[in-house]
């Protein structure tokens, strides 16, 4: 009866020592970091100005006097 007892508290306190999984490091993946492309010739801002000079010179070069 001695044995047994033994041997069940021996049984329960390494079945904690082997529970779970072997934990291996997975090797870290480097953190990509895309930076935004600069804005290169998309501002439309000149196209107002543009099409105002061009709706005068159409005015004059359209006038009948």
């Amino acid at each position: 009866m001695k044995y047994l007892v033994t041997t069940a508290a021996a049984l329960l306190l390494a079945g904690q020592a082997f529970a779970g999984n072997l934990v291996f490091e997975a090797p870290e993946e480097p953190v990509v970091v895309a930076e935004p492309a600069p804005m290169g010739g998309s501002n439309a801002a000149w196209l107002i100005p543009v099409i105002g000079l061009a709706a005068i010179a159409y005015a004059i070069s359209n006038d009948d006097s």
